[in-house]
């Protein structure tokens, strides 16, 4: 090893402090104080990273690439850390990012280092080409330039080991709770970068108009005049070239952040708030996101721009033979614009409002109440329907009345107006020919900008109309999350190891739905020890599956308090209470994803998987009898199943749904009627299988 080497390469021990110095150089998280390291030389588990990332305030993110895809992880993946192997021990290099072509790495003195992209590949990938030493030895019997073997010796090992993953890395991500500075990140540069070089273009522009129009008002279109104006046309090309580019990667930043903050939100809402709002709504939400991501993102952007055309113009036209009172009818006539958006806002919110009850209404009838709609009788089915079709109709006539307003008016009022404006010093010839080109110069400008204006209000418009529909999910995204408090060495369950003694235990929990004046639970007081294995029993809208969100953390309860192994909830913290107790919903609040099975069957896992656990899952759906399934797929566990692949039936997913509880491999087990569907003989082999497996069990039936 290089001196280079071990100045860059960070030890498992000092894993802590490595992170917390990349969190603070990028701005991320807290100093996240006393750490207790992990054991040396051994990769410590994604359990203990998860939790590191949680002190440290970061968002941590698994990443094992391809022996292939390791060039584009080192150019879009920081800041991140990417792991080292040698002699089987781990250690790890922390990348800040790239600049002019080099790679910039944290060295272990807390000093940023340069380096060429070439060395840090042949660092990350030297264990894995070490296994295919006899590429050396093909090459070394052939004579050739050093320039050509490098070549042949890549391309060789890219089609030999192209497909072999490398060690696992880490992603560093912001929290999507910190503040809107460190979530934006160098979008406001690219922001400003995007408004000068379209100033500067709209001045080359209006250059181009002063021109052309001086030369045509003197009345000499020589070949001099003529030559100029090319050559100030084609100044605008790269400046054009440039604002495009900067507003694609604008577009891609911001519509990135905006998924994610809705994702966030929408993992942040509760299993009450999920239900009550509907499917409909719901597709609803969808829908409009879109909206807000394809009209906001570009529509604000260029509308903005748009105004800086204006002020742009409003300069031009003070300068040129109309003057101030030109100006000032520039300025009026923009007043007059906000109005018009305005009144053409109003309209925009009714119709998308009407639209998006209807949408919600449509799949409501198709989806969401079919049991409802066949107990009504068939003459009621479509109650409401011609009313709500026919307000929206009239609502739409309306909207389109003032969208023709604001895209005809502005545009050709405008030419009007200044023309009206600027005839007085055209007829009286007060004006030179300079002054006038640089009116029209102006004129021309405010035309365009007026001209897009109408197009970028229409699209704010509908953006933020459909911005309302999704601004709940956004603010859930500042809902206060509980942090484990539990320290880091013994994250992962290891300090309840103990083999008997009290897992769980309820004393006085209360708990009432919002949409009920009495509660579904009252003071309700338990314990489940390890290794017990309880049936629990009730009628139908008894409480069961409220207990059972409330023993997995998806609930909170309102009175009483729960603990597991003597510690409540706020102490392990959201994440950490589900990593210890898990549960399969009812068959119908469960789902198969369009992914392999073996996807479905590690779903909470970390994906891509290990060996160890792909050999688990197959011998649990060997136990559950689910072998024979397997055996027929083509592919077997990597088979595409659900919508777009192999279809399976009710009982087997009623086992893939109990095999992926058991496969998370955490202390408390609650299966939530999962043996209803299965016949006599399957449902034995099933039980038998959980028996065996879950270290504390609770199984929800009726009676």
């Amino acid at each position: 090893m290089t001196r280079s080497d071990s100045d860059l390469l960070w030890p498992v021990e000092r894993l802590p402090d490595a992170l917390e110095q990349l969190a603070q150089r990028q701005g991320y998280g807290r100093a996240a104080g006393e750490i207790a390291p992990p054991a040396a030389a051994v990769e410590p588990s994604r359990v203990w990273m998860f939790a590191l990332g949680d002190r440290l305030g970061v968002e941590l993110e698994p990443i094992t690439p391809l022996y292939h895809e390791l060039p584009d992880v080192l150019e879009r993946a920081a800041p991140c850390i990417l792991q080292v192997r040698r002699d089987g021990v781990p250690s790890y290099l922390v990348l800040l990012g790239t600049r002019r072509g080099k790679l910039r790495l944290l060295a272990r003195d807390a000093t940023v280092v340069s380096v060429q992209r070439k060395s840090a590949l042949t660092l990350l990938r030297e264990e894995q080409e070490a296994t295919v030493a006899e590429v050396d030895q093909l090459l070394g019997g052939v004579e050739m330039s050093p320039r050509a073997r490098e070549h042949a010796r890549s391309q060789m090992l890219l089609q030999r080991l192209g497909q072999v993953q490398l060690r696992t890395g880490w992603i560093m991500r912001p929290r999507r709770t910190a503040s809107r500075r460190t979530l934006l990140g160098d979008i406001p540069s690219l922001v400003a970068g995007i408004l000068v070089s379209h100033t500067l273009l709209s001045l080359v522009l209006a250059g181009s108009f002063w021109l052309l129009g001086r030369a045509a008002l003197q009345a000499h279109l020589e070949t001099g005049w003529f030559l100029g104006w090319i050559a100030v046309i084609a100044c605008a090309i790269p400046l054009r070239m440039l604002e495009v580019w900067w507003q694609g990667v604008f577009s891609i930043r911001l519509g990135t952040l905006l998924k994610q903050q809705l994702l966030a939100g929408t993992l942040k809402l509760t299993p009450d708030e999920v239900r009550l709002d509907g499917i409909g709504r719901h597709f609803g939400r969808v829908a409009e996101a879109e909206v807000v991501e394809q009209l906001a993102v570009g529509g604000a952007l260029l509308a903005v721009l748009s105004l800086v055309d204006l002020i742009l113009a409003g300069v031009i036209l003070v300068l040129g033979a109309g003057g101030w009172p030109q100006a000032m009818v520039l300025v009026l006539w923009v007043v007059v614009a906000f109005v018009l958006a305005r009144r053409h806002y109003g309209v925009q919110r009714a119709w998308s409002s009407a639209r998006v009850e209807i949408t919600h209404d449509l799949l409501e009838r198709m989806l969401g109440h079919r049991t409802r709609l066949a107990q009504l009788p068939l003459e009621r089915w479509h109650d409401g329907e011609d009313v709500r079709l026919s307000s929206y109709s009239e609502i739409s006539k309306v909207m389109d009345r003032r969208t023709m307003q604001l895209t005809a008016l502005l545009r050709d009022g405008w030419l009007v107006l200044a023309l009206l404006t600027l005839l007085p010093a055209f007829s009286i010839g007060t004006a030179n020919a300079s002054a006038l080109a640089v009116s029209v110069g102006g004129i021309l400008l405010a035309l365009r900008a007026f001209d897009e204006v109408a197009v970028y209000f229409q699209q704010v418009s509908q953006a933020a109309v459909s911005f309302e529909q999704i601004r709940d999910l956004l603010l859930a995204v500042g809902r206060p999350e509980l942090e484990s408090k539990v320290p880091l060495e013994m994250e992962g369950g290891k300090q309840t190891d103990a083999a008997s003694g009290t897992l769980m235990e309820a004393r006085g929990v209360t708990f009432r739905h919002d949409a009920r004046t009495r509660p579904v639970l009252e003071n309700c007081s338990f314990q489940i020890a390890q290794g017990d294995r309880i049936l629990l029993e009730g009628p139908s809208g008894g409480g069961k599956s409220t207990l059972v969100s409330l023993l997995t953390g998806l609930r909170t309860p309102q009175g009483g308090v729960m603990l597991l192994h003597a510690l409540d909830r706020a102490t392990f913290g959201s994440s950490g209470w589900r990593k210890r107790i898990t549960a399969a919903p009812q068959f119908h609040e469960n789902h198969v994803l369009s992914g392999s099975f073996a996807y479905n069957l590690l779903l909470g896992r970390e994906w891509p998987t290990s060996p160890e656990l792909r050999t688990k899952a197959a011998a649990l759906c060997k136990e559950l009898g689910l072998d024979e399934l397997v055996a027929k797929m083509p592919a077997g566990l990597e088979e595409m199943i659900g919508e777009t692949g192999w279809q399976l039936s009710h009982g087997e997913k009623s086992r893939l749904y109990i095999a992926r509880t058991l496969l998370q491999g955490v202390e408390l087990v609650i299966l939530d009627e999962s043996f209803a569907s299965l016949d006599p003989e399957t449902m034995r082999v099933a039980q038998r299988c959980v028996l065996n497996h879950a270290k504390a069990l609770v199984v929800v039936s009726h009676p």
